[in-house]
């Protein structure tokens, strides 16, 4: 249920306010580009629901299709899947995952000696609860890390699993998560064209749950939502652009849908934070306030389930994109003026002195309890990555002592890239207003700095993608990646940037991957103008 611009393409593609002139708007003449008009000439106003079932249902099997041929089967070469189920050999004897794949004579299972393999019970026949509560079984052990005691804000995948729903919305999206996850992990091409067909009849089952009145205090409809958004991540679903960020958005529509107040429930709590995630990390990518930074929902924040090291981190990180924004506003909807680049400067140095200081204490803490938050070791000691990237440009890696510690410590590199970035800008934008005017010693942003983020995020990775990660931790690389990437690209460091391409092309053995984004607008704008 987006909310649709009355603006003109340009404006809208630009992300910025429209003035709305006919026949032509102002900001394209002061551009000096054409103005390509209106598309509803005005009409258009408030949150126009669209049913999208169908299209998004034939974007991830066109996706499918296309990447069928090119699948290599790591199952044995006979026709059954890994599962133990009959191969179809032509498409018409793929049904919807149901009584044709849940109640067969063969069930899904874990075996005993291995994480993530399968062991059939031949001869056995169960309801298909039995086998649906296997099923899950299998996807967590495959996608959840291994070396934690606890898994925090992830932890709601376990509660949904173990959760009895009567919402097929939510049956239906745990459904084709398992199955892309499981199939994915074992390349088995008939599990995975089950799990597209899931994930397809889950969204048509959610839009008639949002179709009712209750829909938005539903607990088990916000967790369909945000299940599906994390099937979004795998190849076999989320393939079509900004697929994935479409997920994140519409869950927080359906969280504001609700209000502060409306988030009560523990498990309604535990969603919430793990929104949060996903919102944060998309709205870095948008550059663009999420709705979870406004005030009310960040006191809801300290309400949750699970108060950790992570509550007050996310607090200050989760205000980093709107800073963002306000930047790249600068010169067109705000005034370009020494006012406003400071008042911005100061908000920004602001959360910087807060996530320096909670990562002092961080850090400080483990010590008092006698360990390292990571130790530096030799690449050598993460075997699987060693043994699938042959590029050495970085000889060593961080261990961490726990999953979500490695997981947090990426998101404070990543988002201190990003804010000591801005504050680069908004220095030399300052310096440039009046030359006079230059940083102190102590507040200036360096190359070596910014630098230092990207290698550390670069330093996670390995740690990310051993076995004891599972696939949580290829999820955990994504925006490290991508961050790294653009820096050292911008920056001329073609060794370290042709490392990470190594490592993209190597590391994703699960079906998953960085979700395709588009393009999106740099921070570059004001200083061109400048320039003119």
């Amino acid at each position: 249920m987006p909310l649709r611009s009355t603006g003109c393409y340009t404006c809208r593609k630009r992300k910025i306010r429209c003035d709305e002139t006919r026949p032509s708007c102002k900001k394209c003449s002061v551009h000096g580009v054409a103005c390509p008009g209106y598309r509803d000439n005005g009409t258009g106003t408030g949150i126009e629901f669209k049913d999208q079932t169908r299209d998004t249902v034939r974007r991830a099997k066109d996706g499918y299709r296309v990447k069928e041929d090119a699948l290599v089967r790591k199952a044995p070469p006979l026709q059954e899947s890994c599962f133990g189920l009959p191969i179809p050999t032509h498409s018409a004897a793929v049904d919807w995952v149901g009584d044709q794949f849940l109640a067969g004579s063969r069930m899904v299972g874990m075996s005993t000696g291995q994480a993530g393999g399968l062991s059939l019970l031949p001869g056995i026949v169960a309801s298909p609860a039995v086998h649906r509560l296997q099923l899950y079984g299998t996807f967590l052990d495959v996608y959840l890390p291994k070396n934690t005691t606890h898994l925090d804000h992830f932890s709601f995948f376990q509660t949904l699993a173990a959760m009895n729903t009567e919402q097929p919305a939510l049956t239906q999206a745990l459904d084709a998560l398992s199955l892309v996850a499981v199939g994915s992990v074992h390349k088995d091409k008939y599990i995975l064209n089950q799990a597209v067909n899931s994930y397809g009849k889950a969204l048509a089952s959610l839009v008639k749950a949002l179709a009712r009145p209750e829909a938005a205090e539903s607990d088990d409809v916000f967790a369909a939502t945000s299940v599906l958004t994390t099937c979004a991540l795998y190849d076999e679903i989320g393939s079509h652009d900004n697929g994935w960020g479409k997920h994140v958005n519409g869950t927080q529509q359906l969280i504001a849908a609700r209000g502060p107040k409306g988030i009560q429930s523990k498990l309604s709590l535990l969603l919430f934070s793990n929104t949060r995630h996903g919102a944060l990390c998309w709205a870095l990518i948008e550059r663009r306030a999420p709705y979870l930074a406004q005030p009310e929902w960040r006191e809801l924040a300290f309400s949750t389930p699970i108060q950790d090291s992570s509550t007050l981190f996310y607090d200050a990180a989760i205000q980093i994109p709107g800073l963002l924004g306000r930047f790249d506003q600068l010169g067109d909807s705000v005034p370009l003026s020494v006012e406003f680049v400071m008042e911005l400067l100061g908000e920004c140095e602001g959360i910087e002195r807060r996530l320096r200081d909670w990562w002092f204490d961080w850090e400080l803490k483990a010590l008092l309890d006698g360990s390292l938050l990571y130790e530096e070791h030799a690449i050598e000691d993460f075997t699987l990555f060693a043994s699938l990237v042959a590029d050495r440009t970085f000889s060593t890696a961080y261990m961490f002592v726990s999953f979500p510690v490695a997981y947090l410590a990426s998101m404070y590199w990543m988002c201190m890239h990003f804010l000591r970035k801005e504050i680069e800008s908004l220095q030399r934008l300052r310096h440039e207003l009046d030359r006079a005017w230059f940083p102190s010693d102590e507040s200036a942003v360096t190359q070596e700095e910014l630098y230092g983020y990207c290698v550390n995020l670069c330093k996670t990775i390995p740690y990310f993608c051993e076995p004891m990660s599972s696939s949580t931790g290829h999820v955990g690389t994504f925006l490290p990646m991508r961050t790294a990437a653009v820096h050292f690209t911008q920056n001329a460091q073609w060794r370290e940037a042709k490392w990470v391409g190594a490592v993209r092309n190597s590391v994703f053995t699960k079906g998953l991957s960085p979700p395709s984004i588009g393009d999106r607008p740099g921070a570059l704008k004001v200083r061109v103008s400048l320039k003119d």
